[in-house]
């Protein structure tokens, strides 16, 4: 049995999750975990190749909030959110549906997240262990080889890159098994990659043009928490320009770079993140709530909220409270 085949299967039972070994095929390196009817329904699905990579598949719910400690290995890793909500910590991070987000693991650290109860965690992920990158891609690759901690790092805050999403998509609705499986997957993970180096090596081209100094970084630090604590409010650009000591061009251009989004898009994102802390944790009517963050008229509050989430903002409150898998 291999080291990663050894470490998820010490750390999956950590959430509850229990391998039923009727619908694994563990000679394949498939691994079929559901959870017990007390603490949830649905499925935790791996396929493990050796100790090179992993293809994860999450359908579940927890009916209670879950708080998750669980200690880090070496690797890398991309996952994409159908559906979600909850928090990662240190550093924190808030998880959010139809997102992409990399993820950097490194060995020695405690990985912390909170999930809220009733609301399904649908997810599809890639991860990419040490061996593969240290030596399979290094022996492939050659002289074009890439530090895969820097093409990673550039998608830990979360960024917009469609083929990813859609490559991801194709892995999620993917049910064949045995050889044509490990064949595909491997493939996939082979063409996930290459997307990837790709990306980084236009942002480092991007980079070389674009300097952001530790002050600059400072006064976008301060823009973001600005956004944060007056999420209720108008937020004008030309008050952000002011904290962040910058001409409007500059502050946009500088903004996208570092956070990996334009302003509005985080100012968006910012607000639905909260709607939905408080469709789930008060009796705040839809037309407060839109008020709450910054939506004068509900109607664009709903229409805004559906398209980040998938659902209305009244339909995604009653999933939270009464979810059926």
């Amino acid at each position: 049995m291999g080291e990663v085949t050894k470490l998820y299967q010490k750390i999956i039972p950590v959430g509850g999750f229990i391998l039923d070994i009727e619908r694994s095929r563990v000679e394949d390196g498939e691994f079929y975990y559901t959870l017990p009817h007390d603490k949830g329904k649905g499925y935790f699905w791996n396929y493990i190749n050796k100790d090179t990579f992993v293809i994860q598949k999450q359908d579940f719910c927890f009916y209670d909030d879950f708080f998750l400690e669980s200690s880090e290995s070496d690797f890398f890793a991309v996952q994409y959110y159908f559906s979600v909500s909850g928090e990662e910590l240190h550093p924190y991070r808030q998880l959010s549906p139809n997102s992409l987000r990399g993820y950097v693991g490194r060995t020695g650290r405690t990985f912390q997240a909170i999930y809220h109860k009733n609301i399904s965690i649908r997810s599809v992920s890639i991860s990419i262990m040490p061996d593969f990158y240290n030596n399979y891609l290094k022996e492939k690759l050659c002289g074009e080889y890439i530090d895969p901690q820097n093409a990673f790092n550039w998608m830990m805050t979360g960024v917009d890159f469609p083929p990813l999403v859609a490559l991801l998509k194709q892995i999620a609705t993917y049910s064949s098994r045995g050889l044509a499986a490990k064949l595909f997957y491997e493939g996939k993970v082979l063409e996930a990659l290459a997307l990837i180096f790709d990306e980084a090596k236009r942002n480092q081209r991007r980079s070389k043009t674009i300097t952001i100094n530790k002050k600059d970084e400072e006064n976008l630090k301060a823009v973001t928490a600005y956004i944060n604590h007056h999420i209720s409010l108008p937020i004008a650009q030309e008050k952000l320009c002011k904290i962040a000591c910058m001409g409007n061009t500059k502050l946009k251009t500088l903004f996208k770079e570092y956070f990996g989004c334009s302003i509005t898009d985080y100012i968006i994102k910012t607000r639905i993140d909260h709607a939905q802390h408080l469709l789930i944790g008060t009796e705040l009517s839809i037309s407060e709530v839109s008020q709450a963050v910054g939506y004068k008229r509900s109607e664009s509050f709903a229409k805004q909220f559906h398209k980040i989430t998938g659902f209305l903002p009244r339909e995604y409150r009653k999933i939270s409270r009464s979810f059926v898998l």
